[in-house]
């Protein structure tokens, strides 16, 4: 089929006017100005948002030193140690129980409280506090039993807000040797063992 001068072939007008349709659809739309997007169009990597989720750090505050008493010689000598707040003359005697370290053993720190005896609990009660033990922790030849008492009472009355103590044995009241080798159930504080007062 011949065309004629000067026109085009019908399928040629089809295709051009098919090509700018294309081109139309393809090109990017021309704002006149700046216009505000919704936040859900955008890309999450590209709005900047940080996780909802936090972590929370508890604090439970620093320790805190105390003082428990071991033997050096013939007299008691003040140990620091540390613990957790709030202090208590439970956790402080716990402490004491445990004994002194290796390294303060070799300086000749030792202890006459018996190892295997579990403190209870050590409630104050207008200012006396009541060391219940799980048994008896004080062995040996009555000098010996009046160190082991000795310890426990310096290392209580320097807890502050107690001045003396008074002894149990799972929950029931109990005598104790007072520096002067008297048996006593009556409250105790460091005036009752001068002998082994720390130099």
């Amino acid at each position: 089929m011949r065309c004629r001068p000067g026109g085009s072939h019908p399928s040629i007008r089809v295709a051009l006017v098919a090509a700018l349709l294309l081109a139309g659809a393809c090109s990017a739309p021309v704002d006149s100005g700046p216009r505000t997007l919704r936040a859900a169009g955008i890309p999450a990597d590209l709005r900047g948002e940080t996780s909802t989720t936090t972590t929370t750090i508890i604090t439970t505050g620093e320790s805190l030193e105390v003082t428990v008493y071991f033997i050096s010689g013939d007299r008691l000598a003040p140990v620091k140690r540390r613990i957790s707040p709030p202090v208590s003359v439970e956790k402080v005697l716990q402490q004491l129980f445990s004994g002194p370290t290796t390294a303060e053993a070799v300086q000749g720190l030792r202890t006459a409280i018996n190892f295997d005896t579990t403190v209870l609990g050590a409630p104050v009660e207008d200012r006396i506090a009541t060391v219940d033990v799980s048994k008896n922790f004080a062995f040996g030849l009555p000098p010996e039993q009046i160190f082991a008492f000795a310890q426990v009472v310096f290392t209580a009355v320097d807890v502050e807000g107690v001045t003396g103590v008074v002894f149990a044995r799972n929950g029931k009241r109990q005598e104790v040797l007072s520096g002067d080798g008297s048996a006593t159930s009556a409250p105790l504080g460091r005036g009752s063992y001068p002998q082994v007062t720390p130099r």
